[in-house]
């Protein structure tokens, strides 16, 4: 039984090594993409003060829209990670019978599957449609207050 015990109980702080690493990779990733926001709102300002053509804007607008599906796709892979490792350890849970797994696995467990990460989902979502909208649209729609006068 004690073999047991030791044997889940590192197999369980193996679940916490891999979730702690996909965590580092992916605020990395998540800078990576903060980075390119701030690159695509830029290139947005300098395409509105040379006065850019259809063409060049259109490629732009997609490139723009390229950097927020990725920036949305590497913020679902965290809630991934978060289900995983939740469903990782309810599973080590199962297994091990009369071994219980840590309380604050469990209560990791319980607040994945009652709540989830609505917040940062929600977080993620408005922050790089915002920077979508702040990239795309000034060079569409003229959102400059100034007026021209001509005399």
């Amino acid at each position: 039984m004690e073999e047991m015990a030791m044997q889940s109980g590192m197999l369980e702080l193996g679940i916490w090594e891999v979730f702690v690493q996909s965590r580092v990779s992916i605020s990395i990733i998540f800078l990576a993409n903060v980075i390119s926001v701030l690159i695509a709102i830029g290139l947005s300002r300098v395409l509105i003060q040379q006065g850019a053509n259809f063409f060049l804007k259109l490629i732009f607008t997609v490139f723009t829209f390229a950097v927020f599906l990725n920036a949305l796709n590497n913020g679902e892979w965290v809630n991934l990670y978060l289900e995983g490792t939740a469903s990782s350890l309810a599973n080590l849970d199962a297994v091990n019978g009369a071994v219980d797994i840590s309380a604050t696995s469990k209560d990791f467990i319980d607040s994945v599957n009652s709540k989830g990460n609505i917040i940062g989902k929600i977080g993620m979502f408005v922050f790089f449609v915002s920077g979508l909208l702040i990239a795309v649209i000034p060079l569409w729609i003229n959102t400059s207050s100034k007026k021209e006068h001509s005399e």
